[in-house]
């Protein structure tokens, strides 16, 4: 058994398992966005000019979707928002170091992204047969490829 040198790179992570870190970082980002907006709502001026230009979106006026999502969004009162802020930050957060930890090929980010992911099967079922949509389906689909993937990887390493 060789230790390598303390000043090596660490190993460069195989496609699937870049491809999954780059998933999560991306959805670290989408999480922490909405973290910004959520928490920017919370202002009125800032809600007011969003239902605004929500409005000279004629494409979505013409069928209805900006109508909604603007009284949804405005149906939201300050402690939703907040509640809204805090949830995506931890998850921004919690998908930031599982995309961290997968980019530098950290067995432990496997089984966090493993667990993770695993718990959430259950509600994305659930969400699924609520109000199907293919958007729901896909993701469903990709989160357990990751599983089914991750838990073969940390399968087969471990017999080595």
């Amino acid at each position: 058994m060789q230790i390598a040198p303390p000043d090596s790179a660490p190993p460069r992570p195989s496609r699937a398992l870049a491809a999954i870190a780059a998933f999560k970082l991306f959805k670290a980002v989408a999480c922490g966005l909405l973290a910004v907006v959520a928490f920017r709502l919370l202002q009125p001026a800032f809600a007011a000019g969003i239902q605004h230009w929500l409005e000279t979106l004629h494409w979505l006026t013409r069928y209805g979707l900006a109508v909604r999502l603007t009284d949804h969004l405005l149906g939201l009162d300050a402690r939703q928002f907040l509640l809204l802020g805090v949830v995506a930050t931890g998850y921004a957060a919690l998908y930031l170091v599982q995309g961290i930890g997968l980019w530098r090929g950290r067995r432990w980010a496997e089984y966090l992204v493993v667990v993770e992911s695993s718990l959430l099967l259950p509600v994305e079922i659930w969400e699924l047969l609520q109000r199907f949509t293919f958007f729901k389906l896909g993701v469903l689909l990709v989160n357990l490829a990751i599983v089914a993937y991750l838990v073969r990887l940390l399968r087969t390493t471990r017999r080595r």
